[in-house]
Formats: structure tokens, sequence, C-alpha cells
């Protein structure tokens, strides 16, 4: 069972500063996405640990969160490439790591169905193509919103790896 509490957790083996970073990813994916404590903590220590791979078993033991927090952070964010995992033969033990490189293909994993979306809007403004105004009003603004998106998206990545390619 997942532990979810209202407190963060201890942090037993990070200085000060690393806590209070480790803090402030946590609060922003708390305030952005109502993520539990503990899995803003896994997130952050995975941004600074040293050495950059951690097990399981070291996460836990650095945050004070448990086996369960970890894996589900895992679960999560191994799939869409923001982490990687090697098992540990022979163990239930893990090793997790945030590979230097992958932010931006995660970042863009996430958003790539951007526009495709966009194109599900536009047949449900087809679908309601005779509807009163008041109907079609929430449609048309998330339609405008994401013909937006559509485009910016793509050319925000188009411009980073131009960027990151100089």
């Amino acid at each position: 069972m997942t532990t979810e509490t209202e407190q963060p957790p201890s942090t037993p083996g990070l200085t000060e500063g690393e806590r209070s970073f480790v803090h402030q990813v946590a609060q922003h994916y708390r305030n952005t996405d109502n993520m539990a404590w503990n899995y803003g903590y896994v997130f952050g220590y995975l941004m600074i640990c040293d050495p950059v791979e951690q097990r399981v078993s070291q996460i836990v033991e650095a945050l004070g969160v448990t086996r369960d927090d970890v894996d589900h952070v895992a679960k999560l964010l191994v799939t869409p490439g923001v982490f990687e995992k090697r098992e540990e033969p022979g163990s239930d033990d893990y090793w997790m790591w945030l590979p230097e490189h992958n932010w931006p293909k995660a970042v863009r994993y996430s958003l790539v169905n951007v526009p495709k979306f966009h194109d599900v809007l536009k047949r449900g403004l087809e679908v309601l193509e005779g509807a009163s105004a008041e109907r079609r009003e929430r449609l048309v603004r998330l339609e405008h919103l994401y013909s937006h998106l559509s485009v910016e998206i793509p050319a925000v990545f188009d411009r980073f790896e131009r960027a990151a390619a100089e």
C-alpha cells in the first residue's frame, strides 16, 4: 500500500540544502499535480543524488519513504523515460536513476499527443455543428487553445534541439 501522508518525509540522509531543494521539487508537484509528498521527494532526490544510480534501498534510507513509494514513482516514470531502471540479479532491489539527457524526451512524451487531441476537438466541433452557441462554447475554447498548442509545442522542441546542438 502506498503511503500518502500529509507531512513530508523525514529525509534523514540529506543535508539541509539538499532537503530544501527536494522539498521545493515536491512542493511544486504537490501544488501543480496534487502529488503525494513522498513521490515528489523521490523525484527531487533522483535529480541530485550522488551517485546518480541509486538502489531502491538507498532511496528509502536517504528519504525515510517506503519501498512502495519508490515502486510507485518507478512505475509512473520509467515508462515515459524520465527515469531508467535496472534490476538487481538475485534480489528484489533495483537501481533507478535520472539520465542527464532524458528530461527533454520525457517532456516531449507527455506533450506529443496534443496535436492528436486537437484533431479530436475539431471532430467534436463538427459533431456539434448545428448545436447552440452555449453548448459549443466549451469545445470552441478548448479547440482554440489546442490549435495554438499544436503549433507551438513542436516549435519549442525544435528550438530547444537547435540550441542544444550548438
